[in-house]
């Protein structure tokens, strides 16, 4: 029997195709790692820009006297709370109203300052970003807010409901 030396075609063409292979299950792998690791990201920023949210929108209701106003662009969706801090009855007060306000086309979450006549001043400051919507009830007669945000960011969403006691209420404001 003759000793052949070297590869035949066959050979070649077996090996070849299992390195193709080999290639394109580990090409499969990184990639599916790849976006397994993007999408972990995106929830763990949803979750975490949540709590920062959530601590900020406790603080403004939480020590204002109530809500005045609440603002929908339609029944359901609310794009401003505004708080009451200032005393009707002082005229000269440096203590002024808050309003929490959603900029929907930017999906970002402000507060804002309120003049006397309860516009919002120049100046407000962001407070979250990918804020699809906001919505809030009221529960014992104004007392508590109940709050749900929903967040949004590259095809992860994220909704949270919190609620929130006004300490210093004062009365029917709404």
């Amino acid at each position: 029997m003759k000793h052949r030396k070297g590869y035949l075609l066959v050979e070649s063409i077996i090996t070849l195709s299992l390195i193709v292979v080999l290639a394109s299950i580990l090409y499969y792998m990184l990639f599916f790692s790849i976006n397994l690791k993007s999408t972990i990201e995106d929830k763990i920023e949803l979750q975490q820009q949540s709590i920062e949210i959530t601590k900020q929108i406790e603080k403004v209701i939480g020590e204002s006297k109530g809500i005045i106003n609440i603002t929908s662009t339609n029944s359901i969706p609310v794009t401003s709370i505004k708080c009451k801090y200032m005393d009707r009855d002082i005229k000269n007060s440096s203590i002024k109203d808050k309003e929490l306000s959603l900029k929907t086309d930017k999906s970002k979450l402000f507060i804002n300052t309120l003049n006397i006549y309860g516009n919002s001043e120049t100046g407000g400051y962001e407070i979250g970003d990918y804020i699809d919507s906001m919505y809030i009830s009221l529960d014992e007669g104004g007392r508590l807010a109940n709050i749900k945000l929903k967040l949004s960011k590259n095809m992860q969403k994220y909704e949270t409901n919190f609620s929130v006691y006004i300490r210093n209420f004062e009365g029917d404001n709404i």
